[in-house]
């Protein structure tokens, strides 16, 4: 199929931060159930019309680390936060492809997922096309930092991948966002090789979009025909307005992008307690 005759919706969730049996307890003093606010975006997505052809989720997957911050969970310890990801979404009616973030860890995630792969931390990167259009997914986590990376070996092989899609519309999805969004304590953990990704995509001369996680809130900046779109979390939000950092639980929230021919359009949605739901 070529682009002009593609129309079809995808769906990009993010920072889903799954921990096994845990409902999370912020240093702000609010708590929420990262599962179940998961399952409300799913539950979400599942009733959209028209429905999604895929999801991409955009890193962050899971955060035991976030349970006991003076040390780093075994990917022992990660494995069953993966698990209970694994099987929440089996309840997703499209396929999914997901990302790295700087709170996975990327052994567990192979183990879970049974990926078979060069080495048990191998980069977790790919690409797809879909009626027309190019999607990649880069591995920007860096093990042990905030911020994030991509390696030589992962730019060589955007490179080659983006050379192979001449002209073809294509998307990149990443965690860490290449561009500052403004807010000092966040762009302090951005892409900290942005340029290189940027340059290479730009070069491409098809790229449309880069759509990143990481920063729990939704925003959009253009430079030059190149947009870059942050997502909200499925379960707490960082504030738009202080440059320290602030955080909220919830409402939790995800993107709708819907392709037409060769025009995009998308939608943030969110989702706000009622009296029978929960964060």
């Amino acid at each position: 199929m070529h682009a002009e005759d593609a129309n079809f919706t995808f769906v990009h969730f993010t920072d889903t931060h799954i921990m096994a049996g845990i409902t999370y307890t912020s240093d702000f003093g609010w708590q929420v159930d990262t599962q179940k606010t998961l399952e409300r975006v799913i539950r979400a997505i599942n009733a959209l019309d028209p429905a999604p052809d895929f999801a991409i989720i955009g890193g962050d997957l899971t955060s035991p680390d976030l349970i006991d911050r003076s040390r780093r969970p075994t990917p022992e310890e990660y494995e069953p936060s993966y698990q209970v990801l694994h099987e929440t979404l089996q309840l997703l009616n499209c396929p999914v492809h997901m990302l790295m973030g700087n709170h996975d860890d990327r052994i567990a995630f192979h183990r879970v997922m049974q990926h078979e792969v060069p080495s048990p931390d191998f980069p977790h990167y790919f690409s797809f096309n879909h009626h027309g259009y190019h999607f990649i997914g880069l591995d920007t986590l860096e093990p042990g930092k905030h911020g994030g990376y991509v390696d030589a070996q992962q730019l060589d092989w955007l490179r080659d991948d983006l050379h192979a899609h001449q002209g073809e519309p294509t998307l990149a999805f990443m965690h860490h966002h290449p561009w500052p969004v403004e807010i000092e304590w966040l762009d302090t953990q951005n892409l900290r090789n942005g340029d290189d990704v940027v340059g290479l995509l730009r070069d491409h001369g098809g790229v449309r979009w880069m759509i990143c996680g990481h920063v729990h809130l939704d925003k959009e900046i253009e430079r030059d025909g190149l947009t870059q779109l942050t997502s909200p979390s499925t379960c707490f939000q960082t504030s738009k307005v202080s440059q320290a950092r602030k955080t909220y639980a919830g409402p939790p929230g995800f993107r709708v992008v819907r392709v037409k021919g060769r025009e995009l359009s998308t939608q943030v949605l969110y989702l706000h307690a009622d009296r029978n739901d929960e964060l």
